[in-house]
C-alpha cells in the first residue's frame, strides 16, 4: 500500500510540473465543446430560425405560382429573393447564382403551369362524367405535364431539400384539390340544377403532437447542448490516452521504469498510481464540461445543460468511461516503443472509436455493416449511458449495462497490458 501511495505521489508531481501540458488537458477540451455546440447549434434549429436565402423565379403567374409564392412567404423558413437591383431575376441568372454558392437553392416555375393542372383536372372530370353531356366541361382526355426547375448548390445537404421537396408537393397537391373539387362541384351543379356550387373548405382535422418520450415526467427537450456536451465530453476524456501513453514511454526511455522495477513491489502497482492519478484528471475535465455546460453555454445563446436529477448514475457513468480511457492508454503506453508510434495509433484509433461511436454522425444513420461494428467501440457505450441519463431520463439501473461493458473494456485493456509486459520481460 506504502508503494502505491508513493507512486501516485510522484505521478501527482509529476503531473503538475508539466503546467502547459496541464493546461493543454483542460482547456482543449473545453475549446473543443464549445466550438461544437456552437457550430453544430444549427442543425437542431428549425429552418425558420436559420432563414436561408433562396431565389424564386415565377413565369405563372397563375393560382399555382401564387399558391407556391405564398406558400413560401408565409412559411416564414426562407428569405426569398426575386429581384437584384431592381431587375427580375431570370431562369439563367437562377441557375448562375446558385452554381456560385450565393443562393441554396433556385425554384423555377414556368409559364402556363396552372393551365397544365386546369387542363388535367377537367379530363380527370370528364373521365368520371364521360357517360353524360355535361357543356361546362372541356372535352379533353390528354394529360399534361409541367416540370417545375429546382437548382440546387451542391453542398446543399440532402435532408434540407428533402424538406424543400415536400413542401412544394404539398403546395401543389393542393392546388389540385382546390382545383378538382371546385370543377366537380360545378359539374355536379350542372346535373342538378337544384344543388349550388360547394366552395371548397380545408378542414384542419388532423393536428400533430410532438412528444419526447421519457422514463420520467419531465419532457426533456433534445438541443444541440444536450446532444454535444455528452458526446464531446467523451471525445476528449478518451484523449487522456495520449499523455498516459506518454508518461509510459517517457520512463522507459529515461530509466525511471528499469529503476522501479528493481525495487520491491509490481508493474500492476505502478500501472494503478497511472491509472488513478489520470482517472482523476479526466473525471475533473467532466465536471468542467459539466460546468461549462450549465454556466457558459447560455452566455453564448445557447440551451443550457439540463444535467437531470440522476447524479449517482452521472458519476458512475463518467467513472466508467475514464477507466476505459486510462486502461486503453495503458495498453497503448506499454506495446508502443516510440511517442510518434503512441501518439500517431492513439489519436487515430480514438477517432476511429468516436466514427464509430456515434459522436459525428448518428449510429442509426449509419450502414447496417457499420452499425453492427459501431456495438463494439467504447465511445458508443459511454455515449448512449450518457444520452439515457441527458435526453432519456434514466436511472443508474438503466446505465447498469454500458458501465458493465466500460468496465469490462479496461479490465480487458489492463489484462492484455500485463501479459504483454510478461511476455516482453522474458524476451
Amino acid at each position: 500500500m506504502l508503494r502505491l501511495l508513493s507512486s501516485i505521489y510522484k505521478e501527482f508531481l509529476i503531473l503538475i510540473r508539466d503546467r502547459a501540458g496541464l493546461a493543454i488537458l483542460f482547456i482543449m477540451p473545453l475549446v473543443l465543446i464549445l466550438i461544437m455546440t456552437v457550430i453544430q447549434d444549427a442543425t437542431f434549429k428549425t429552418v425558420k430560425q436559420v432563414n436561408i436565402s433562396m431565389i424564386l423565379v415565377n413565369n405563372d403567374k397563375d393560382s399555382l405560382g401564387e399558391a407556391i409564392s405564398e406558400g413560401l412567404y408565409a412559411s416564414e423558413f426562407f428569405q426569398i429573393v426575386e429581384e437584384i437591383d431592381g431587375e427580375k431575376i431570370t431562369k439563367e441568372k437562377a441557375e448562375e447564382l446558385v452554381a456560385q454558392g450565393k443562393y441554396k437553392l433556385g425554384i423555377i416555375i414556368p409559364e402556363r403551369a396552372t393551365e397544365a393542372i386546369r387542363g388535367n383536372v377537367n379530363a380527370l372530370i370528364n373521365k368520371s362524367f364521360k357517360s353524360f353531356n355535361i357543356p361546362g366541361v372541356k372535352k379533353r382526355t390528354k394529360k399534361s405535364t409541367i416540370d417545375i426547375t429546382i437548382y440546387i448548390d451542391p453542398v446543399t445537404s440532402q435532408s434540407f431539400k428533402n424538406m424543400v421537396m415536400s413542401s412544394l408537393k404539398e403546395f401543389t397537391s393542393q392546388l389540385e384539390i382546390e382545383m378538382f373539387f371546385k370543377n366537380f362541384s360545378e359539374a355536379m351543379a350542372q346535373l342538378m340544377p337544384d344543388q349550388k356550387p360547394i366552395k371548397f373548405e380545408s378542414f384542419g382535422t388532423i393536428n400533430y403532437k410532438e412528444i419526447y418520450a421519457s422514463t420520467t415526467n419531465d419532457e426533456i427537450l433534445p438541443n444541440s447542448v444536450q446532444h454535444n456536451v455528452p458526446a464531446w465530453t467523451m471525445f476528449a476524456m478518451f484523449f487522456i490516452v495520449l499523455p498516459l501513453a506518454g508518461n509510459i514511454i517517457k520512463e522507459r526511455d529515461d530509466g525511471s521504469a528499469f529503476r522501479l522495477k528493481t525495487m520491491p513491489g509490481s508493474f500492476i502497482t505502478i500501472m494503478f498510481s497511472k491509472i488513478f492519478v489520470f482517472l482523476g484528471v479526466s473525471f475533473l475535465q467532466f465536471i468542467l464540461m459539466l460546468l461549462v455546460g450549465v454556466y457558459i453555454m447560455p452566455l453564448l445563446g445557447l440551451p443550457q445543460l439540463e444535467i437531470g436529477s440522476h447524479k449517482i448514475a452521472l458519476g458512475v457513468m463518467a467513472l466508467a468511461s475514464g477507466l476505459a480511457a486510462t486502461g486503453y492508454g495503458v495498453l497503448i503506453g506499454t506495446i508502443a516503443t516510440t511517442h510518434e508510434q503512441a501518439a500517431t495509433f492513439g489519436a487515430v484509433s480514438i477517432i476511429i472509436f468516436a466514427a464509430l461511436g456515434g459522436i459525428w454522425v448518428p449510429a442509426y444513420v449509419m450502414p447496417p455493416a457499420l452499425r453492427i461494428i459501431s456495438q463494439f467501440s467504447p465511445l458508443h457505450w459511454g455515449l448512449n449511458g450518457f444520452y439515457d441519463i441527458f435526453l432519456r431520463g434514466g436511472d443508474l439501473t438503466v446505465v447498469l449495462s454500458e458501465t458493465a461493458k466500460l468496465l469490462t473494456f479496461f479490465i480487458i485493456m489492463l489484462g492484455l497490458a500485463i501479459v504483454y509486459n510478461k511476455l516482453n520481460k522474458t524476451k
